[in-house]
């Protein structure tokens, strides 16, 4: 173990715990961020327990096996999917390891990092409601199916927005996006359009669909983090019975043939 190179382990531990709670919101696998977390930690002559779950980060900081900090941080909420964060987090952990930078340089390393622009909130509509359109197209809706799909997966993802930003529950922001972006399909079928929706009914909730929980979800449980695992798919599970409790909504309201 190298010689701590600091004494400030309470604003190590503070950047640890952000670090981690950063990583595991956006999207990391756990094996990941305990690497990162090490490496930081060991960087600056500590050793690190830590306890995670999809929200919850706790750590313990020892040096010489005397605790130096303990320190717990929270996060609900729907994760926000980034892995271009998660892998420039990781790479801050290989750099910290190979430079041993000061403490307020891993701060000002960490800061530039989350900081970084994302892309703007027009673009990510546009390109996701396209996406959805090519869904449609590849299950072959027709032009019409994938026009509506377009403008069914903007509606219900602006909504989706808007909720995360009121702070809503999770499942219910989910069930009302699959709800409106369903409706917005109901809602040509009722005005008597002539046409088949049913590309358009079955793609425009795609977007909801938490297919990368799922996948780290199976990555945590083959890397031995069983409860994180059983905790990422059951979150999932839940999400993907509120898409479908809305869809089922909107064929009930709507008295929709499906």
């Amino acid at each position: 173990m190298p010689k701590p190179v600091t004494q400030n382990y309470d604003l190590l531990g503070k950047l640890l715990l952000e670090i981690g709670i950063t990583m595991i919101h956006a999207g990391a696998p756990i094996r990941r961020v305990d690497l990162a977390l090490v490496r930081i930690s060991n960087a600056f002559g500590c050793q690190i327990h830590h306890q995670m779950t999809t929200r919850d980060l706790s750590i313990s900081l020892y040096v010489d096996h005397q605790s130096v900090y303990n320190g717990v941080v929270s996060k609900p909420g729907l994760p926000a999917v980034n892995f271009q964060l998660v892998s420039d987090i990781s790479d801050l952990g290989l750099r910290v390891k190979e430079e041993k930078p000061s403490l307020e340089q891993l701060e000002s390393y960490f800061t530039e990092i989350s900081g970084e622009a994302n892309y703007p909130r027009l673009f990510i509509l546009a390109v996701v409601s396209l996406a959805g359109a090519a869904f449609c197209f590849t299950f072959g809706g027709s032009w019409l199916a994938m026009t509506l799909t377009f403008l069914a997966t903007f509606a219900g993802l602006f909504l989706k927005q808007e909720l995360i930003k009121l702070k809503v529950n999770p499942y219910i922001t989910t069930y009302l996006s699959a709800f409106l972006a369903s409706s917005v399909v109901g809602l040509f079928w009722l005005m008597g359009i002539p046409g088949s929706f049913e590309q358009a009914l079955a793609t425009c909730v795609l977007f909801l669909i938490p297919g990368v929980p799922l996948v780290i979800a199976f990555v945590d449980f083959f890397a031995g983090y069983i409860l994180t695992g059983i905790e990422r798919a059951g979150n999932a599970l839940f999400h993907v019975f509120s898409i479908s409790a809305g869809l089922a909504s909107v064929l009930y309201l709507f008295k929709i043939p499906f």
